[in-house]
């Protein structure tokens, strides 16, 4: 007979026969050391909401926002660093306990497996990898790339920086102190004839802490791509693509930090 038992709780993921992982106080989810480019831009309304999942709606203007952190120095990955790329949405939730106005992340790009693992299984976040470049800045321009099989998958730059007093950035920074956003874990049944095992919208708090803020003119291109450049992603970007731009919002360069795992307000699934 075998000694394991399968765990009622813990923080344990696949293989979770070895247990858990470490837990500690160095264990934290702050995120030392980030630095934004957010983009967001006017699209068109129909085919927006054509891709929100049903169990949430779209939140007043049609505006997708584009956002690229490097994160560096993070706790629980051991000082570590990795960069990201979300495209979101602002969102609403009416459930028949919860109600509920945060940020849904229709596509989340890393170009690091540990958080895209953590991000999908536990928090219901659609993380996907990628190639992303760290950002430079050139001339007053700062930009990055993101590729899979070195086929390109999007641009963006903010250009025609100028930086806010601190009075502003001590404004903007407070209205981020507890952030919410929205995951959906979505678990298909083996047999893919049969409905999902688990489809369960979750609520996150999280905190920025922002130091620093550019306002700029951001861009965006999004490119074209296809079975063969990158077979199990593009679908997305040509979905992506699609979504018409057709007003540029102001745009952020940001550095400051931020803290993912607020312990007085920990990721709750909504009903």
């Amino acid at each position: 007979m075998n000694d394991f038992k399968t765990p009622k709780n813990g923080n344990d993921m696949m293989p979770f026969y070895f247990g858990p992982r470490s837990m500690g106080e160095k264990l934290s989810g702050w995120y030392n050391d980030v630095t934004m480019l957010v983009i967001p831009y006017l699209t068109d309304d129909k085919l927006l909401k054509s891709i929100i999942p049903e169990p949430f709606k779209l939140l007043d203007d049609p505006i997708i926002t584009v956002t690229y952190a490097c994160n560096k120095n993070i706790d629980w990955l051991a000082g570590r660093d990795y960069n990201l790329i979300s495209v979101s949405v602002k969102t609403k939730f009416d459930g028949v306990r919860d109600n509920e106005i945060g940020t849904f992340n229709l596509v989340m790009w890393e170009n690091l497996t540990d958080p895209i693992l953590t991000g999908r299984e536990l928090q219901g976040i659609p993380k996907i990898y990628a190639d992303i470049q760290n950002h430079q800045l050139t001339d007053g321009v700062i930009s990055t790339n993101v590729s899979h099989y070195n086929n390109s998958i999007l641009d963006m730059s903010i250009t025609n920086m100028f930086q806010l007093d601190a009075n502003m950035v001590t404004v903007i920074s407070d209205s981020e102190k507890n952030l919410k956003s929205f995951g959906l874990r979505y678990i298909p049944d083996v047999d893919i004839t049969n409905p999902p095992l688990l489809v369960e919208p979750i609520l996150h708090t999280s905190q920025n802490f922002f130091k620093e803020i550019h306002l700029g003119n951001g861009s965006v291109n999004w490119h074209a791509s296809s079975w063969e450049k990158n077979p199990t992603q593009a679908h997305i970007v040509n979905k992506l693509k699609e979504l018409p731009i057709i007003e540029y919002k102001d745009s952020y360069y940001i550095k400051g930090s931020a803290n993912l795992f607020v312990l007085d307000k920990p990721s709750v699934s909504l009903k």
